[in-house]
């Protein structure tokens, strides 16, 4: 038979098929109640950026065991939050990334383990002070264009957050935690502006960015200057003292549709893990490199460690 006979043979079962259905809508058609129609629109469901966004974060935490901080270590240099070691990192199979985003001295985002600490200095691994500037006494914040001209380590590429949210789009099985540090509300709200400036306020990013703070102060920031709808809360005596307890946290959690919390390792106890039982709330501790140490996190029912370098 040939391959022309054999579509001929096919057109007409479709055609046949097609006539079939037809008749049979008819049918049904005439037995309806005046009060409907013949044709009925049919309901399909089809979910948004935000709903399919939340959706792939949520099988992405059930899939994996790891978040992959400051974007990972790479060649033995870990904190380079740099361009290199995303591609390093992705290209071994990770797909949930943690990155320190801070703002130049000209406010754009860029990904940096912060200027305001001198030892940033030695993350980068480059002394770019100007010369005149006391190095000890003050920190340095340069200029966007200074920052991405630099190489950190002297050899990997800085990241922005537009060249961040580029990867994003081009890699969209992604989701990225974002730590801008504890800061008060304006200066939250200045970070995470300046990131939706730089991708211009496109959802399709900023659906897959995990954004929050460290205080409640800090979500109200973020909430101000886009609807993220993913969210997470920092877990430390930042926040729990006397008057706000481990429930009252998880309570504010819920009111605020934040998903998850994150911690330090050293803050992490049995006890206090066993607080959040039955909280829903997805659990990030950071940062751990030692296996062992990340078996018992895991025993003890953490659901994501942060590591520069276990996937």
């Amino acid at each position: 038979m040939t391959r022309r006979t054999c579509l001929k043979r096919w057109l007409r079962r479709i055609a046949c098929l097609a006539l079939t259905v037809s008749l049979v809508g008819c049918s049904d058609s005439n037995s309806k109640p005046d009060s409907q129609t013949d044709s009925q629109p049919v309901s399909v469901t089809v979910k948004s950026i935000r709903e399919q966004a939340v959706d792939e974060y949520l099988a992405l935490i059930k899939s994996t065991d790891y978040c992959t901080h400051a974007l990972g270590e790479i060649d033995g240099y870990k904190y380079t939050n740099s361009l290199d070691a995303l591609w390093y990192s992705y290209e071994r199979g990770a797909r949930l990334f943690e990155a320190d985003i801070h703002l130049t001295s000209d406010g754009r985002a860029v990904l940096v383990h912060g200027f305001e600490k001198n030892d940033y200095l030695k993350r980068i691994g480059a002394q770019y002070y100007p010369d005149e500037y006391e190095k000890e006494d003050k920190a340095y914040i340069p200029t966007h264009d200074e920052f991405m001209s630099w190489r950190i380590q002297g050899r990997y590429q800085p990241l922005d957050f537009e060249m961040l949210a580029d990867f994003i789009r081009a890699h969209p099985d992604t989701h990225v935690l974002a730590d801008v540090w504890s800061q008060d509300f304006e200066g939250t709200k200045a970070v995470y502006t300046a990131m939706c400036e730089a991708c211009g306020y496109d959802e399709a990013v900023l659906c897959r960015i995990i954004a929050g703070g460290h205080t409640q102060e800090m979500i109200r920031a973020v909430k101000e200057v886009y609807d993220f709808p993913i969210l997470n809360l920092y877990f430390s005596d930042e926040m729990i003292d006397d008057t706000f307890t481990q429930e009252d946290f998880i309570t504010y959690c819920k009111s605020q549709g934040i998903q998850s919390f994150s911690c330090a390792d050293s803050y992490c106890t049995a006890e206090r893990l066993a607080g959040f039982e039955g909280s829903g709330l997805i659990s990030y501790v950071f940062t751990v490199d030692d296996p062992e140490r990340a078996r018992v996190l895991k025993t003890l029912g953490v659901d994501i460690v942060g590591s520069d370098v276990l996937r």
